[in-house]
Parts: C-alpha cells; structure tokens; sequence
C-alpha cells in the first residue's frame, strides 16, 4: 500500500470515498475542505498548527479506497505547550477493509505526528474546527480499530437531534436577529470572547457565512445595547448547531 498526501484539489475524490464509506453523513466536498484544508490557516512559525490529509489509492490512483485527516497544534504557550494532534477523519471503502488499510492509515497518521512534534494523539474534536466530537459508539469496526493501537477511551459527549417546528418568543426586552452588520458582530464577539474565548473562531467563521445569531438587549439605547446570547449553526457541518451560549 501507498500513502499519499492528498492536496485540497482531490476533496471531491474524498468526498466521493465517504459516500461509499459513511453514505448516513451526507458530507459535502466544501465542508471537508473546509475542516481537512483550510484547519488550520497556513502559519509561520514553529508553533504554528498545520493539518495533513492523507489516502491510499486502488493501484491506478483513479481511486481513493481510504483517506485519514489530522491537525496537530500547540496548546497553551508556544514555547512551553502541549503539542496534540486531533485525528479528524478516517475512512475505508467498504471493499476494501479486513486488508489492512485502517491501520496503515493510522500509522502513517501517528509518524506524522511524532515528526510534527506531537506527544499526543486524539481522537476526540479538534478544536475550533471538526466533524464529530469523538468516536461514534456506533462505529465498531472503527473502535475495534483503535482500541488494538493502544488507545484509550477518555470520556463521552452526546450529540442531541432538535426538532425546529417549534419556535418561542424571546421575552420581551431581548431582540433577535442575525449577526451580520459590524455592530453587530462585534458586540457577539464581545460576549463570545468574555465567556468563551475557545470559540472565538468558530463564532468568526460563522458570522462570516452569516449563520451567526444574537440576542441583543438596550436596542433602544445604541451606546448601551450589548448581546446577552448567541449561537450559531453549519459552522463546519451544514445543519449542526453551535457553539451557543448565554450570558
């Protein structure tokens, strides 16, 4: 088998191969590029995060019959942080697997991020950007996967489906609206950078694809209106929600 680095100009062919792979996922080839490319923005320094996407063809290159996706980052302060490296993406065509291809996706994965400084790998989120939380309980061919490399399970976060038929008032006082006008946008960021600055990326990202909303108080008072919640949704994957947050 060979490993190659896939460039941003195969997403299609990547998203072709999680049709076959995970068809239930519906993933577009703009969201891969969106969280396997341009995760992180290109830096310039030692302690930047940089991101690799890398597959295994059918023997012709024609083919893409498994791919894995990683970013690896600093954590803390540049010159004394832990450097992780997320695992955002594995899949095998359904063809192709009890062959081999998993592991010899991760391994190569893994040397990257050991080349890259990592003294650790996860397979859970990679903040701001990413496709899943975690490992789906479901995914048992990929637990199997994983649990025979030595990984370890470290805790559990629930992914809840919302029904949107129902809408409620917001009270009385609070205006609704989306984040699309600088004033706006700043008095989000304003909140978001108060309280979670974690999510400051995202919650950019999503205003600039105008899928941003606050709730905004003092509308009557323009030097006193602040925003006092916010959320956003199909920040990295249409129809998914968040992040949200109230003050």
């Amino acid at each position: 088998m060979t490993v190659e680095e896939l460039t941003r100009d195969r997403a299609d062919d990547l998203a072709d191969l999680l049709r076959e792979a995970m068809p239930e996922e519906s993933l577009s080839a703009d969201e891969l590029l969106a969280c396997c490319w341009d995760d992180p923005e290109p830096g310039d320094g030692d302690g930047d995060p940089i991101g690799v996407v890398l597959a295994i063809g059918d023997g012709d290159g024609h083919r893409l019959v498994g791919a894995a996706s990683a970013v690896c980052r600093t954590i803390g302060d540049r010159s004394a942080g832990v450097r992780v490296a997320w695992v955002k993406l594995v899949a095998v065509d359904p063809h192709h697997r009890r062959r081999g291809i998993g592991h010899e996706l991760m391994a190569a994965i893994e040397a990257w991020a050991w080349t890259n400084a990592a003294s650790e790998v996860h397979l859970a989120g990679s903040p701001p950007f990413y496709l899943w939380p975690g490992v789906d309980a479901t995914a048992t061919e990929m637990l199997c996967l994983v649990e025979s490399r030595g990984y370890q399970e470290v805790g559990t976060d629930v992914n809840m489906a919302l029904g949107t038929a129902f809408r409620a008032a917001p009270p009385g006082d609070v205006e609704v609206r989306r984040a699309v006008a600088d004033h706006d946008a700043a008095l989000v960021g304003e909140l978001v950078a108060r309280h979670w600055p974690e999510w400051l990326d995202e919650t950019r990202r999503a205003i600039e694809h105008g899928c941003c909303h606050g709730a905004f108080v003092g509308t009557e008072d323009p030097d006193g209106e602040r925003a006092v919640g916010f959320v956003c949704h199909s920040v990295s994957r249409a129809g998914w929600l968040g992040p949200m947050g109230t003050d």
